[in-house]
Parts: structure tokens; C-alpha cells; sequence
């Protein structure tokens, strides 16, 4: 019986309470849990759940040994991951990026390891900034490159560049004349949404709320109005939908950008290049990186 399946099936139990839910949601037999619990309590010698007919209940023991449990699970997921590697490559990256970075920061650092690290791997998703924090605390990733970072004693955070974001419309290029029935109110992030606020208290919580702008573009394209949308990625749009102007007297807004990485694997070759090579991309000396605020050094 393997470890990883005796943690996974506690840990399971403890969101359920119950053998059989847990049975189910792992695809076994309620004797299988019932036995991986059984065996999981002998080799740490104490009862880990109370059996009764409302269900299980975590005994002390349990409780303490489910932080242990998680640590022992991403574990074992980042041992797979890591003797798991593609064949014909010495390594494996896994990096997370903002949403708003798949066109821009995202291919450049395909682009860039595939010219200068042929011989690694690179995994690459994109999610929100949350998802990217916990995904790092958890050692599911190796890099996140993400808008909001919170502060973690497990983290280092530094900062890396900005995003510009420009307001558009497909029915004015003026300020004043931008509908408010009409307009796509971005929730990129908490600072996108402040700044946002003190520069168009008028135009903040408008009809329609999006925190994506690959929304924000489908809804220009089929209901048409005015958003706000990532600077770089306006000219190719606009080859798409000739009726897209920029608004120019609207300003621009500046939304910051980390990165990330684990304060015990940040120091690793293969971490320390992939930081390197994103700094770079972002046109950041490494030599003069400092962390942010609140950050772990």
C-alpha cells in the first residue's frame, strides 16, 4: 500500500466524515479506506478518527497530523513532478502568470527558454493572483508572476515591472462622451479597481463587471462599449474590430507586477535561472532587485 494513497485517503476522510462518501470520491471500496485508515493509525501508533453513527470524527491526534498530512501530499506531488521529467530534458519548470500576461510575458518566456534552455522543460498555466499565492505556499509551483501578492513568511516577492492598461471604446475617443449604460467595468485587481476609482467615480460599478479582459474583448466585439484592456494587446485588436479607438483622454493606469518564488527554493538553479531569465524579459536589472514590502527576504 502506497503512502501517498494512505495521506490522500485521510485527508479525503477529513473533508467527508463519513467512510462511505470518501469510498465514493476515491473510486474504492469502503473496506479499502476503512483498511489505508487502519494501517495509517498503526504506523503512527494512535487512533486518527472516532467511528460512531453520525460518522468519523478527527481525535486529537488527527488534528495535528493533518497539517503534517498536506505537507506530506504536495510533497509527494512535487517528487512525481520532479522524477516524472519529459524525456530528453534535465529538468522541469513550473511557472504560473497572471491571466492578463498570456499574450505578452507568457510567450516571450516560451520563446526565451526554447532559444537559451533547450534542454528544460517548461510547464506554464495561468490563474488569478490567490490561486497563484496558495499554489506557491503549496510547492505546487515553482514561479508565480502574478498582480496581488500577500504577504507570506514562506515567500519571496519581488517586484518586476507594470502593465499599462488604456481605456478603449468602439463608440468614442473622448472622456466625456463614454457611456456609463454602455461601459465593461474591469476588476483586474484590488489596486486596478482603487486607482480606477479615483480617476472615474462616475464610470466605477457600471452595468457590467468583468475580472478577465479576454471577456472584456468578446464583449467590445459583440455588444461594443468601453473598457479598460491591457496596452499591448489594442493594435491587434483593432485589426479584428476597426471600430476600436483608444480613448485619449482617458489615462492610463499602471498595474504593478511580482514575482514570486518559495523562500526555500528561490536559491535553486533551476528557480534562480527561471527568475533571471523573467527579470530580463521584463527588462529588470537582477543585480537591483529588492523585495517588496511585507515581503520575505
Amino acid at each position: 500500500m502506497l503512502a501517498n494513497e494512505l495521506v490522500e485517503t485521510f485527508l479525503d476522510l477529513t473533508k467527508t466524515l463519513n467512510f462511505n462518501h470518501s469510498a465514493e470520491r476515491l473510486n474504492v471500496s469502503q473496506s479499502t479506506v476503512s483498511s489505508r485508515i487502519r494501517v495509517l493509525e498503526e504506523q503512527l501508533g494512535t487512533p486518527l478518527f472516532t467511528r460512531g453513527r453520525s460518522g468519523a470524527r478527527l481525535t486529537p491526534s488527527g488534528e495535528r497530523f493533518q497539517a503534517h498530512a498536506h505537507e506530506l501530499y504536495n510533497a509527494w506531488a512535487r517528487a512525481m513532478r520532479d522524477v516524472s521529467e519529459a524525456e530528453g530534458f534535465e529538468a522541469s519548470l513550473h511557472v504560473s502568470a497572471q491571466l492578463s500576461l498570456l499574450d505578452t510575458l507568457i510567450f516571450d518566456l516560451i520563446e526565451a527558454y526554447d532559444r537559451r534552455t533547450p534542454r528544460i522543460s517548461l510547464k506554464l498555466e495561468v490563474d488569478y493572483s490567490t490561486q497563484i499565492m496558495r499554489d506557491l505556499s503549496a510547492g505546487e509551483i515553482d514561479i508565480g508572476i502574478l498582480f496581488s501578492p500577500a504577504w507570506s513568511p514562506d515567500l519571496y516577492i519581488e517586484p518586476l515591472s507594470s502593465l499599462s492598461f488604456r481605456m478603449v471604446s468602439t463608440e468614442t475617443s473622448v472622456l466625456e462622451d463614454v457611456r456609463k449604460e454602455s461601459y465593461i467595468y474591469a476588476s483586474y485587481s484590488p489596486l486596478f479597481e482603487r486607482f480606477h476609482r479615483d480617476l472615474h467615480p462616475e464610470l466605477t460599478r457600471g452595468a457590467l463587471t468583468v475580472g478577465y479582459e479576454g471577456l472584456s474583448i468578446e464583449l467590445l466585439r459583440r455588444r461594443g462599449g468601453s473598457a479598460y484592456l491591457p496596452e499591448s494587446q489594442i493594435v491587434g485588436l483593432q485589426r479584428q474590430l476597426p471600430e476600436l479607438m483608444a480613448v485619449e483622454d482617458a489615462p492610463l493606469i499602471q498595474q504593478p507586477l511580482y514575482l514570486a518564488a518559495h523562500v526555500r527554493r528561490r536559491h535553486r538553479p533551476l528557480v534562480a535561472g527561471g527568475l533571471k531569465t523573467i527579470r530580463d524579459l521584463a527588462g529588470r536589472d537582477p543585480g537591483g532587485s529588492t523585495p517588496a514590502a511585507g515581503s520575505a527576504s
